[in-house]
């Protein structure tokens, strides 16, 4: 059962450059929900059960959105990136906090596990 559909990931972007595939967003959605279900195995039958059931689920909604988000804004996952024309320079630099790749963050581990979230 997915969670996500790649017109929630597409809806959600900020910008011009919106990907424009949305096969390929499914393909990295369903990447995210295999990662959220193996760090968090109980996590569908928590959906199943928890009432109000729409509060846990969209809270899970929102973390695979934004970790799919996160990789396909950056999908060579650098820290920082520095473009130089001409006499032109843009540097764009990531928090460290922020996690590279397909992993969910601490916080929204924390969301998804009831665990609590760090300050």
């Amino acid at each position: 059962m997915s969670w996500v559909l790649a017109e929630d990931v597409i809806a959600s972007w900020i910008g011009a450059d919106a990907p424009d595939n949305p096969a390929l967003v499914q393909t990295w959605i369903d990447r995210a929900e295999r990662e959220v279900r193996f760090r968090v195995p109980d996590i569908q039958a928590r959906i199943d059960v928890e009432q109000p059931r729409v509060e846990l689920l969209e809270r899970t909604r929102d973390v695979v959105i934004a970790m799919v988000l996160r990789t396909l804004r950056n999908p060579e996952g650098v820290r920082k990136i520095t473009i130089v024309t001409g006499p032109f320079r843009e540097t764009r630099t990531y928090p460290e906090g922020v996690p590279l790749g397909l992993v969910p963050s601490a916080d929204e581990l924390a969301k998804l596990t009831g665990a609590g979230v760090s300050a």
